[in-house]
């Protein structure tokens, strides 16, 4: 409970901060889908910028084009939420020298660290459920286009998955790394190096989507009406698990200071 007193206000920053670029994109959908000089503008731009940003062929033709693009944004923001409470909550003790107060109370480290990935999920859940609810109902309000549910939950569903990774991540780093001066210099290289690597895919080929999470999920083509791939969902949760049993065992063995 704490934890999430002490976590409630910047998950509603990035929630509403998640809200705003997709209800900025949504909202201008209807009067430039069909603005032909904005369409040229768009696919004037050069293939590099487009693949930075996720903007498919038919990105104004339908709305599953701009949607793939809000999902790709809020992909990036999502993941800089989840890595920092990641980072953040496992490294606290050591960041804010509070190791004293916590773990000389009569209760396991193991349980300590469960409970704050408790946290974690639930912050992230909470934010995902609000952002879906929201966006959902924007998309009815103002968009004319058909778009179904279940090809709006599946797309938009891979914003937890990626999520979960960065969660387990931000927990490894923050068990092992001895001393965390400032979460966000730490969660901010990892989340965009993450990204940078996905743009290497011209060079990489196919096996890209296995470097980087970015890339484990196609939203062009799961915005477009396409489902998951089974073999990639196993990945991800085999990624995800394997780092957050590397961080109990690391976490348990620890040495935190407390002055």
């Amino acid at each position: 409970m704490q934890e999430l007193r002490q976590n409630r206000n910047s998950t509603i920053v990035w929630t509403m901060a998640m809200i705003a670029i997709a209800g900025m994109y949504i909202s201008i959908y209807p009067s430039i889908s069909q603005n032909a000089a904005v369409a040229d503008v768009y696919n004037n731009f050069p293939e590099a910028f487009k693949k930075t940003f996720g903007i498919s062929d038919n990105f104004l033709s339908a709305f599953s084009g701009i949607y793939a693009l809000v999902l790709n944004l809020v992909l990036l923001t999502g993941a800089v939420q989840a890595m920092n409470l990641g980072t953040g909550i496992t490294s606290k003790e050591v960041l804010e020298r509070t190791a004293d107060f916590l773990l000389t109370r009569p209760i396991s480290r193991l349980s300590v660290l469960r409970q704050k990935l408790l946290t974690v999920f639930l912050l992230i859940l909470v934010t995902d459920l609000v952002f879906m609810a929201v966006d959902w109902a924007l998309i009815q309000a103002l968009i004319e286009d058909p778009f179904r549910f279940r090809t709006f939950m599946t797309s938009t569903s891979s914003l937890l998955l990626v999520q979960l990774f960065f969660i387990s991540f931000g927990f490894l780093l923050g068990s092992v790394l001895p001393r965390i001066k400032s979460v966000i210099a730490v969660s901010l290289p990892a989340v965009f190096g993450f990204y940078i690597v996905g743009l290497l895919d011209t060079v990489v080929g196919e096996k890209i989507k296995y470097m980087t999470p970015f890339k484990f999920f196609n939203v062009n083509m799961l915005a477009a009406g396409g489902s998951y791939e089974p073999g990639m969902l196993v990945y991800a949760a085999v990624l995800s698990i394997a780092a957050l049993i590397a961080s109990f065992v690391v976490y348990q063995r620890k040495d935190i200071p407390t002055i």
